[in-house]
């Protein structure tokens, strides 16, 4: 796959325009014309779609993210977006798989192709294409056969990625259960809560699961506990359901105190550090590539709206900088985001800062962020969570 590295200049320029393009779409969806724009300049969806196609990469890349920008709006390109999964340039085909995702029945279509992309370990979109496929909940038994096997692979992203959308495919995840009780002892803090949160969201469906569920209640991982109850409850309520009754497969989290995600940070020259925030209970993350972590939104009250929380999939790392290394600054730095329906990181405030540039590297690494959007009734949902980032020098 091939990168394309240019100047600062050449970096706003490139900026600027997809800020044009975005503005743009947002005034022509389906034919309408921006205002103070001629008909011959306006953008439909069918010549968005077209542009996936084109030679030229930034083309490509700007139409998959105004295609994005208009969600269930771009249905009438999903044959060219399932095209573009196999871009050569994985940018565009991230955005394709983002925009499927939220298009509707259309989106189905990507299925074969997202099922295929699992399964290739030299794909750099694979963790995507798990949680994508989660999303779109496809009923085949080839698409859980490959989330199943994802559980295998030696990548933490890709089993807690793999892990959470079995947890969305209901009936068709069936012959996933063991593998998601194998992970709930995984050795990796996220892959275990993946695993158990999606034991839970797989309600009366994940009933084999009980005997380690119940386990997990005493277990030395204090953090597992609450969910393994939770997902117990869930379970037993679905199969206290009289005979008879039908069951719509719930999307619905268990509900778990909020884990605060951790910060990752690369050493600075000052030999200096950055560690996760916590609540009550010591870390206990360990390192992977891009070292994902899970939000859930709290419980909601009794007889609300079923609910799934923010799916974190990973995120750039915050430095520790020279300057607070200087001046021997520790903290914790607060900032509040919004994750957007849409797949898309909106705004990123600071709640509570230490300076010296540290709140500007904890808002970088916020704003990096990708992940999967929380959902109310199957359907994408914006919520706003705090994130806590720790820096200490050492």
């Amino acid at each position: 796959m091939k990168f394309l590295h240019g100047s600062s200049s050449r970096l706003c320029f490139i900026t600027l325009t997809l800020v044009g393009w975005l503005t743009l779409a947002g005034a022509s969806v389906q034919g309408q014309s921006p205002p103070g724009n001629t008909a011959g300049n306006r953008l439909t969806v069918p010549q968005l779609a077209a542009q996936l196609s084109d030679a030229d990469v930034e083309t490509r890349l700007r139409a998959a993210l105004t295609l994005r920008k208009l969600g269930a709006a771009a249905a009438p390109a999903a044959a060219e977006l399932v095209k573009a999964l196999r871009d050569e340039d994985p940018r565009v085909a991230e955005q394709a798989m983002w925009t499927l995702a939220f298009i509707g029945s259309p989106g189905l279509a990507a299925v074969p192709t997202l099922t295929a992309m699992v399964r290739d370990v030299d794909e750099p979109n694979r963790v995507t294409a798990a949680a994508v496929l989660g999303l779109l909940k496809p009923s085949q038994a080839e698409p859980a056969a490959a989330l199943i096997e994802a559980t295998r692979s030696s990548d933490a992203e890709l089993r807690r990625a793999a892990a959470l959308a079995l947890g969305a495919l209901g009936a068709a995840a069936l012959p996933g259960i063991t593998p998601l009780v194998r992970l709930t002892t995984d050795q990796n803090r996220d892959v275990r809560q993946a695993a158990v949160t999606a034991l839970g969201r797989l309600g009366g469906y994940a009933a084999l699961a009980l005997p380690a569920l119940r386990t997990l209640t005493t277990g030395d991982d204090l953090d597992l506990r609450p969910l393994a109850a939770a997902a117990i409850q869930r379970i037993e309520s679905d199969l206290a359901r009289p005979a008879g009754t039908e069951r719509a497969p719930s999307t619905a989290s268990p509900s778990a105190p909020q884990p605060v995600p951790p910060a990752v940070a690369e050493p600075s020259p000052a030999a200096s550090r950055t560690e996760p925030a916590t609540n009550s209970q010591p870390s206990r993350t360990e390192p992977s590539r891009a070292d994902p972590s899970r939000a859930e939104p709290s419980a909601p009250p009794a007889g609300a709206v079923n609910r799934t929380g923010v799916v974190l999939l990973s995120q750039d790392k915050p430095r520790y900088t020279r300057e607070a290394a200087t001046r021997n600054v520790t903290g914790v730095v607060v900032v509040r985001v919004e994750f957007r329906a849409d797949g898309r990181i909106g705004n990123v405030e600071l709640v509570s800062g230490l300076g010296s540039g540290l709140d500007e590297e904890a808002m970088r690494a916020a704003r990096s962020i990708r992940f999967t959007p929380a959902q109310e009734n199957g359907q994408p949902v914006t919520t706003t969570m705090d994130i806590k980032y720790r820096f200490v020098n050492q």
